[in-house]
């Protein structure tokens, strides 16, 4: 009896309700170019039939791998049980609606086998709505510090474009499960491997990011808040910050203000877009966009 050997690659499917398109997503899998992976579905205690789904398509389109079932545990907990039980050494997320090209494993193998001292991969995608282009999204681009890159400008990574090398993965304790860090998770994780990690950002657009519209001003609001814990927590990075690292904090908080306000107001919630508006001038005085916002939410405010 021989063992088979682990393979190269695992990609790690979290899956909540999915039964309805998951097929569509994995056949993207199947497609790859490249074929030294395994594919480790968690079903994170869907309702629906996501897991048989799952199942019987890997088992006719004859892929290596398993679905794993869960109680739900959000998609943090998910990624981690996929991790924990991915036997590859490289880490290739997929979230259950986005899509991958034929080429994508090939092509970011192939930047880890160029560059033998990277950790993490991240291309380009499309980011799609109901089946149209909105856009093209450039991850990166890679920075000497990169984690004050990702701190004070912003996530410049997506979970279905990323490969991580595992034991990074496991150095940087994963992705954080706390019901704080829910929604933001990701750029949790990418913030805190990049003080341990050697990324490679390629220029080239690999898969498909599917747009689904979050747009309840409580959906917002929640984000927000768990945008806030997450970067008040990394500005403890700086237990003694000079004033140039004061002002960056300050314009980093005022954009997630501005941010929500315009997606508030996009919603009618003029209230609460008030706010947020008003939040941003505090937190980001001399950035004339904030006045810019409260300005448009003067104009769009009930009695105006």
């Amino acid at each position: 009896m021989t063992n088979t050997p682990a393979p190269r690659v695992s990609v790690v499917v979290p899956a909540w309700n999915a039964a309805g398109f998951i097929e569509k997503t994995l056949a993207t899998v199947a497609a790859q170019t490249y074929k030294d992976f395994e594919v480790v579905v968690v079903d994170d205690g869907s309702a629906d039939d996501t897991k048989a789904v799952a199942d019987a398509f890997l088992a006719k389109a004859g892929l290596r791998g398993r679905c794993l079932k869960q109680e739900n545990k959000k998609i943090a907990g998910a990624r981690n049980t996929g991790i924990r039980a991915a036997q590859g050494q490289l880490i290739a997320f997929l979230d259950h609606d986005d899509l991958w090209f034929p080429a994508k494993l090939a092509e970011t193998v192939a930047e880890f086998d160029a560059h033998p001292d990277a950790d993490l991969v991240c291309h380009d995608e499309n980011v799609v709505k109901d089946g149209a282009l909105v856009r093209v999204s450039r991850n990166g681009p890679l920075v000497d510090d990169m984690y004050g890159k990702l701190l004070f400008d912003g996530n410049a990574l997506s979970p279905s474009a990323t490969t991580v090398r595992k034991a990074k993965l496991l150095e940087a304790g994963l992705f954080r499960e706390d019901p704080e860090f829910n929604t933001v998770e990701d750029y949790d994780l990418w913030m805190r491997l990049a003080k341990i990690c050697r990324m490679r950002f390629l220029p080239k657009v690999l898969g498909e990011y599917q747009l689904v519209e979050r747009g309840a001003s409580n959906r917002i609001v929640y984000h927000n808040t768990n945008l806030e814990h997450l970067l008040r927590d990394h500005f403890k990075s700086f237990p003694d910050p000079d004033a140039r690292v004061r002002r960056r904090m300050g314009r980093r908080l005022g954009v997630m203000c501005r941010s929500a306000a315009r997606l508030l107001l996009a919603q009618g919630d003029a209230k609460t877009a008030g706010v947020y508006a008003r939040r941003a001038v505090a937190e980001s005085p001399s950035d004339w966009k904030n006045w810019a916002a409260v300005a448009l939410w003067a104009l769009k405010r009930p009695g105006a």
